[in-house]
């Protein structure tokens, strides 16, 4: 089965070899992750998801490897894997000390030349892009473990990765449980989440990345549970996103900014002061994301604030280059490199990022995928925005603020990506770390807009501050788990209100 011609490493294949211990390690994943979904189910529903959700991720993974072994018969991700290759021979041919010392050195001439004809090479490209050489300095371990197997590797990567993943929808049903299967689908189920997110790709250890970051964040600050734990989490999260993919952090963190200072604000009742202060947490926001992102300027490179402009430049005038990439692009305009100019170019370069391609701008099956999925997005979007006259969208993004920070980082971070990759192929595969978060808030926003509906045609007042915390009654909300004895106390005067015509969230 060896199809594919490989630099340093000749013709290579998924062997018949691979498949029979892959089979053997998916039984293995299946049984460790049933016993943990049946001690959890009983006190958390929402783990009927869980196993479903894993088979979704390992399978992405296999697929999106298949396809780029077979059909497109090449691809960054067999680069990271035959470099991580080179870096396992090192390590089982010759000897562990001189693989230690590539892994943890630096990427320079000398520790190259320790590659010889028996290892092979990391490919050159890849190993001088330091952010590049991070994601094959991450699976040489697991590359070493799986005797250079490229489909087991992909197996257990996905695996890793999918708890993040499976954290971040857990920290959103908190909130609202009610969205346990709708929120499901935004974050286990979404095709190009599961298909661009679960192989050998900086994608599938940024998304893990950025979900990890939300529930940390969440846990620590909001449900103030695991100190030490969620620190590390959040520590770890930014990290693996700077040292791959820094333009996601420098969306993120003021993003998460906005949602710690604004869920103080919205606890207020007086508009008084939600008009005084809202100004003031503005200006605290750019402040304090300014003072960061400055401080990490180094660390950002060419992602920093002061080379951002530039690098969005140089980016945008290389992906359009039809000879390179063919036709399948977009064009957001001449890019002058001033701030007005940037700014211009918002809704174009944000629509792009959330919503295209169209059905008609499809290339490929793959892409064609991708179009289905965002004509969905797109006609979800529409429809909420008929269904809330527009301006009840807006009362619910600004009264709740995990929607707030659902939609701020997928316009920010949308804005970004849009006005730097004119390509289709890319952008359909850059955006996904925004994909679970602006589905969720849509489904939230739809939810919230239900309930309103409701109240008003039974007579009755609709309140929106009663879900700042999420439903009345959740975990989020009240800080009682799930299935305890504790839940059943919290909700017995509710039963007894309800009788009385009472009903969560309306006020009366």
């Amino acid at each position: 089965m060896s199809l594919v011609w490989v630099f340093g490493q000749g013709y290579v294949g998924i062997e018949y070899w691979e498949w029979a211990v892959g089979t053997v390690y998916l039984v293995f994943l299946y049984v460790f992750f049933a016993r943990i979904k049946n001690v959890n189910i009983k006190r958390s529903p929402e783990y009927r998801h869980f196993i479903w959700g894993l088979w979704a991720k390992v399978f992405g993974g296999v697929a999106f490897g298949l396809i780029y072994f077979y059909y497109y018969e090449g691809g960054d991700t067999l680069m990271y894997f035959f470099s991580a290759v080179a870096m396992s021979k090192m390590a089982t041919l010759m000897d562990f000390p001189s693989y230690l010392e590539v892994l943890f050195g630096p990427n320079d001439m000398a520790h190259l030349n320790m590659f010889n004809d028996r290892t092979g090479w990391p490919f050159a490209y890849m190993y001088y892009d330091s952010r590049a050489y991070f994601v094959i300095r991450l699976i040489s371990p697991i590359v070493i473990a799986t005797f250079n197997s490229y489909l087991i590797t992909t197996i257990i990567l996905s695996s890793i990765s999918y708890f993040g993943v499976w954290r971040c929808y857990r920290t959103f049903v908190s909130y609202f449980p009610s969205l346990t299967n709708q929120f499901a689908i935004a974050f286990l189920y979404m095709p190009s989440v599961v298909f661009w997110g679960s192989g050998i790709m900086k994608d599938t250890f940024t998304i893990s990345a950025t979900c990890w970051w939300v529930h940390c964040l969440d846990e620590l600050f909001f449900k103030r549970r695991r100190f030490v734990f969620n620190s590390l989490g959040l520590v770890a999260s930014a990290f693996l996103l700077i040292m791959m993919k820094p333009y996601i952090f420098m969306a993120l963190f003021p993003v998460s900014v906005a949602w710690l200072l604004y869920f103080q604000v919205s606890r207020l009742r007086s508009v008084l002061v939600k008009f005084v202060l809202v100004p003031l947490v503005v200006v605290l926001i750019l402040g304090a994301s300014i003072y960061v992102l400055e401080n990490l300027g180094d660390k950002l490179d060419k992602f920093s604030l002061d080379k951002m402009i530039t690098t969005i430049q140089v980016t945008q005038s290389d992906m359009v280059r039809v000879d390179a990439y063919g036709a399948n692009r977009f064009d957001v305009g001449e890019i002058d490199g001033t701030m007005g100019n940037l700014l211009s170019k918002f809704p174009i370069a944000t629509n792009a990022a959330l919503f295209r391609p169209y059905l008609w701008e499809a290339r490929s099956v793959v892409m064609l995928l991708s179009a289905l999925e965002n004509f969905w997005l797109l006609a979800f979007t529409v429809l909420l925005l008929l269904r809330t006259q527009v301006r009840y969208f807006f009362s619910a993004l600004l009264g709740n603020p995990i929607v707030l920070m659902c939609f701020m980082f997928s316009l920010l971070f949308g804005f970004f990506i849009g006005l730097s990759t004119p390509n289709f192929g890319a952008l359909v595969r850059f955006k996904i770390p925004l994909v679970p978060l602006f589905v969720s808030g849509l489904y939230i926003v739809g939810m919230l807009n239900k309930r309103r509906l409701l109240a008003v045609n039974s007579g009755r007042r609709f309140d929106l501050h009663a879900y700042r915390k999420g439903e009345p009654g959740s975990f989020a909300s009240t800080g009682i788990q799930p299935g305890t004895a504790a839940e059943v106390r919290h909700k017995r005067p509710m039963r007894a209100k309800t009788t009385k015509g009472y009903a969560p969230g309306t006020g009366t």
